[in-house]
């Protein structure tokens, strides 16, 4: 990309987080990190070049071009929103995707419903980036058991509540390790009525919110010790690309069985399409390839990252 286009694609960034997506000048400095009289410089000048006029103008378009490819290639998806990010770094791209994801769950999530939330950083940016929208009998559930705070810096109950605070809505947790060591979660079960009733609600949801998890990089899963480094080794042997809340697929979207499988207490892929919807959210490039492998599987029915990650699972499918 050159520099002008760069400079255009931070301001059209800026413009939508500001008048679309309602963030302030300062939440928006502290989420890029810049310093606030910067924010309030880029959209002085998005405005005098007509970028922000009575709506929000991207002169490149290239982002609406790339959710309409998604959406032509993957034709089981509702949605698609792919989000303008000027920079390359991961964690810019997690906030941006992050906020645009709640923007996209105020309109979608209506009364009576239960939102089953999944884990991961760019989840996490998701619900930290949702502001207080309350819907009415509206009920929160966990996708599955905690995988260790340590992991992620990500308490599920504590990510749980938060969903729950934003939206006015009940909350049912899953207190019970993701992957067990020994026994199995139907056993578990059984033994837990609080954990069965919220995971009978976790199975039927009518939304749910999850990311994709990379076999090659930041494997969470072996570093809280939940899956052994021997059973990452047989996965990797198994062409295993990526994971929805530790059930694994491989680059064609084919679930491919584990060891574990029977140990863990969560949801499993099939519930995913049963839903009306079942968001991936995304960010990083890096991500690319667990998410073509989810889309190709047809575990997700919406879409929503950065304009790399969707440009590289595009180049992907063209090779």
């Amino acid at each position: 990309m050159q520099p002008e286009e760069q400079r255009l694609s931070l301001l059209v960034s800026l413009a939508r987080a500001y008048y679309e997506q309602g963030l302030t000048q300062e939440e928006i400095a502290r989420t890029l990190p810049i310093s606030r009289s910067q924010v309030s410089r880029y959209l002085s000048e998005a405005r005098e070049l007509g970028i922000v006029q009575f709506r929000i103008v991207d002169p490149t378009a290239r982002v609406d071009d790339l959710a309409e490819q998604l959406r032509l290639r993957f034709p089981m998806l509702k949605a698609a929103v792919v989000v303008p990010v000027f920079s390359q770094d991961a964690e810019v791209a997690r906030r941006m995707v992050g906020m645009a994801c709640a923007t996209y769950l105020r309109q979608v999530v209506h009364p009576g419903q239960c939102l089953c939330i999944g884990y991961g950083r760019t989840v996490r940016s998701a619900i930290e980036a949702l502001k207080s929208h309350p819907v009415p009998s509206l009920s929160i559930v966990q996708a599955m058991g905690n995988l260790g705070h340590e992991a992620l810096n990500i308490d599920f109950n504590t990510l749980a509540r938060a969903a729950a605070d934003a939206f006015g809505a009940h909350v049912y947790y899953v207190n019970a390790p993701a992957i067990l060591g020994s026994g199995t979660a139907a056993e578990w079960e059984a033994a837990n009525i609080s954990i069965r009733e919220s995971l009978e609600r976790a199975r039927f949801a009518d939304i749910y919110l999850v990311s994709v998890g990379s076999l090659e990089r930041e494997q969470v899963y072996t570093r809280t010790g939940l899956i052994s480094h021997a059973d990452i080794e047989r996965l990797r042997a198994q062409h295993v690309v990526g994971d929805i809340c530790a059930r694994f697929y491989d680059a064609r979207g084919h679930e491919v069985p584990t060891p574990f499988s029977n140990r863990i207490v969560g949801i499993a892929l099939s519930d995913l399409k049963r839903a009306n919807l079942s968001i991936g959210v995304v960010g990083g490039v890096e991500k690319a390839l667990p998410l073509r492998g989810a889309l190709l599987g047809r575990w997700l029915n919406v879409v929503i990252t950065d304009e790399h990650t969707a440009r590289a699972v595009l180049n992907m499918d063209n090779q």
